[in-house]
């Protein structure tokens, strides 16, 4: 544990009051937040003396705390992100603990967070590391709850989604919805549907993340929700918005990038799977997680 805490600390956390926000995305994040914390307003984001409705609240929550903590400067602006990136190390530690065992816990978060993609989205002031954090942590609640017949974990799932929502907008609810539920297909298992705890999950969920999304729309009106469900979820998952990348392989290329250096050792995983009949992740299971993967990448 001792190495963990170190190994990710210091390559996510050293260096960030050195790197400059010069990132457009980085950029708007980071002076939405400093606006709302000069006019001490803490619930509708606002840039440029105007209100504006891309993201939901949580995130900029996140960059106010950073600026309040350590002052309105490069440190202050990446340092919850960053403790995100430590914390979604120890919550895939812990998983990989409880499914397995501590090495290969151990192992899972040392893969993970020497990961290219990883290790430069937990120094990044978007919004990317936070979603991650809460959306697998809803996967990993269900996952437990259904694996271990423990169905109290449901809840956990609820709420965790309810602040993958607070921190980008519906698909912090649609994609791990779509995974458990194209999990329960696979599984032939329909009947779990209906033990997944609704009544209090969904109660616990708009508890999370009903309370903003209605301060929104009594504030802003139709406006808040033309704008932020229309334009910034709906158009934008259906038109792309950067066509030059539009291309077949461009999450390919991004796989490769993003999961360097540990990419080399993907096609000795893939043999070692065919190979080995006995091995648990078996032939069926294994391309039920590979579809788990597409949808991610398709809709992420």
């Amino acid at each position: 544990m001792c190495y963990l805490i170190r190994d990710s600390l210091i390559p996510i956390l050293v260096g960030n009051w050195a790197i400059a926000i010069t990132d457009p995305v980085e950029s708007n994040y980071a002076l939405t937040a400093k606006e709302m914390l000069l006019a001490q307003n803490y619930l509708s984001p606002q840039i440029y003396g105007h209100y504006w409705y891309d993201k939901p609240i949580f995130f900029y929550w996140e960059v106010i705390a950073g600026f309040k903590l350590f002052g309105i400067n490069e440190w202050g602006a990446r340092f919850f992100p960053a403790l995100f990136g430590v914390l979604g190390l120890f919550m895939t530690y812990w998983f990989g603990y409880k499914v397995y065992n501590r090495a290969i816990g151990f192992m899972s978060a040392l893969i993970l967070g020497t990961s290219f993609e990883y290790w430069l989205i937990a120094k990044a002031v978007i919004t990317d590391m936070t979603l991650f954090v809460f959306f697998n942590a809803a996967l990993i609640c269900f996952y437990l709850g259904y694996s271990r017949l423990q169905r109290n974990y449901y809840y956990g799932a609820y709420f965790f989604a309810g602040l993958a929502v607070l921190t980008k907008g519906p698909i912090g609810l649609l994609l791990p919805g779509l995974i458990v539920i194209l999990f329960l297909i696979s599984q032939q298992n329909y009947k779990e549907l209906l033990r997944m705890k609704w009544l209090g999950g969904t109660v616990i969920f708009l508890l999370v993340a009903g309370p903003w999304y209605y301060f929104m729309y009594k504030t802003h009106g139709m406006e808040f929700i033309n704008v932020f469900f229309g334009v910034h979820n709906v158009l934008r998952a259906t038109v792309s918005e950067h066509p030059r990348d539009n291309v077949w392989y461009y999450y390919l290329g991004m796989f490769v990038i993003g999961f360097f250096p540990w990419i080399f050792t993907v096609p000795a995983m893939l043999k070692r799977y065919w190979q080995d009949r006995r091995s648990q992740l078996n032939t069926k299971s294994f391309w039920q997680r590979w579809c788990t993967f597409d949808q991610t990448t398709t809709f992420y």
